[in-house]
């Protein structure tokens, strides 16, 4: 008899009391050491809770549906904040990752990554890292273009104006602008919080879109929101593959 226990009377039903014997035989043990075992870790369960390593799918689904488009069209990391505060939410460093909170009060609600955005997805979209995240970058490296150190000449920036400055006036959606431009071998990619102007062939930053007096909060304002993400970084080739290309700027 083990001191301190105290006797309980269970009705189960014949077929449980027969299953739970079986289990008990296959691990030498009693009926009532099987019967304390699982009852101690649900009390202990139901006592103390634990915020579960991974949120409700169903939250889950519910969250993608609310937040999908603004994660997947964010331009950058303060894009994204001021497009999930009015959702009530936002997002902190968490580890080597990101999660994401209710503003209110800080709880945290998920992992950045069970709604299908890690952080080094978005670190690698925005070409940037998280302000103030431990992590950096995670050790990845961009191209950047330093316009006080390696500025375009008078002759490349008049031709650059001159080839791709047209797209922007007649262009009136981002189809047509990301198509012009990739006809010319070139590319508009997120930088930050602006758009730049990359080579296709060999991803070469060549200038920011202010180069040709076109702001990306100006361009979206024009076009109606932000240039899709399924665009960015893409490719088209021209009409015409024997076009002769008047420009190829050399950082």
């Amino acid at each position: 008899m083990v001191l301190g226990m105290e006797t309980v009377t269970l009705k189960l039903p014949p077929k449980l009391l027969t299953d739970a014997a079986r289990v008990a035989s296959g691990q030498d043990v009693t009926i009532g050491h099987l019967v304390r075992v699982l009852l101690a870790k649900e009390v202990e369960r139901r006592l103390n809770p634990k915020t579960p390593m991974r949120a409700d799918e169903g939250l889950l689904a519910a969250l993608q549906a609310l937040l999908a488009r603004d994660m997947a069209e964010a331009s950058g990391w303060s894009d994204l904040a001021a497009r999930l505060k009015p959702q009530g939410y936002e997002l902190r460093p968490a580890g080597g990752g990101i999660s994401l909170h209710k503003s209110s009060c800080g709880t945290r609600v998920c992992k950045g990554s069970e709604l299908g955005f890690s952080y080094r997805t978005l670190v690698e979209r925005f070409r940037a890292a998280m302000p103030e995240h431990p992590r950096g970058s995670l050790d990845l490296t961009f191209p950047e273009y330093h316009p006080d150190t390696k500025p375009l000449t008078p002759h490349e920036r008049e031709n650059l104006r001159r080839n791709l400055g047209p797209l922007f006036n007649v262009a009136g959606d981002w189809n047509t602008l990301i198509t012009g431009f990739a006809r010319r071998n070139y590319e508009l990619r997120p930088l930050g919080d602006g758009l730049a102007v990359y080579t296709t062939g060999q991803g070469r930053h060549v200038c920011n879109t202010t180069t040709f007096g076109h702001r990306y909060s100006a361009l979206m304002k024009r076009f109606g929101g932000p240039m899709p993400y399924a665009q960015q970084g893409c490719s088209t080739q021209a009409e015409n593959p024997n076009q002769e290309i008047e420009l190829q700027v050399i950082e």
